[in-house]
């Protein structure tokens, strides 16, 4: 919901700072709108999966402020982002894509470029 939010939000934006001979780069708005929302994504969700992955890892799943805990000693809220590089490039990607492809196929049916209304 937050990734498709703020891919609305800065297409809206991107477009609000084109001038009126410019407004034939949708493709571009689109990419660059759809990047900025996967990196938010990404960087918000990690922390959940971090848990998650924390939570998981043993034989018996512990439960969650004992998990916060054992994430926070062993290395403070820093240690929520542990892996966030590689997700941007491997979650990220994926997200873009996503919703270039919704933009795309929103066109196709008709209706106006996301944030371009």
């Amino acid at each position: 919901m937050a990734k498709q939010v703020s891919f609305d939000m800065m297409a809206a934006f991107l477009y609000s700072h084109l001038k009126s001979g410019e407004k034939d780069l949708k493709w571009v708005v689109s990419v660059v709108a759809a990047a900025f929302a996967s990196i938010l994504a990404c960087i918000f969700s990690q922390p959940g999966d971090m848990i998650l992955t924390e939570t998981y890892k043993g034989k018996n799943p512990g439960s969650f402020p004992v998990v916060i805990n054992q994430i926070l000693k062993r290395g403070g809220m820093s240690e929520f982002f542990v892996g966030t590089q590689a997700r941007l490039i491997h979650v990220g990607g994926i997200i873009t894509q996503q919703l270039v492809m919704y933009d795309i196929v929103k066109q196709v049916l008709g209706l106006p470029a996301t944030g371009s209304h």
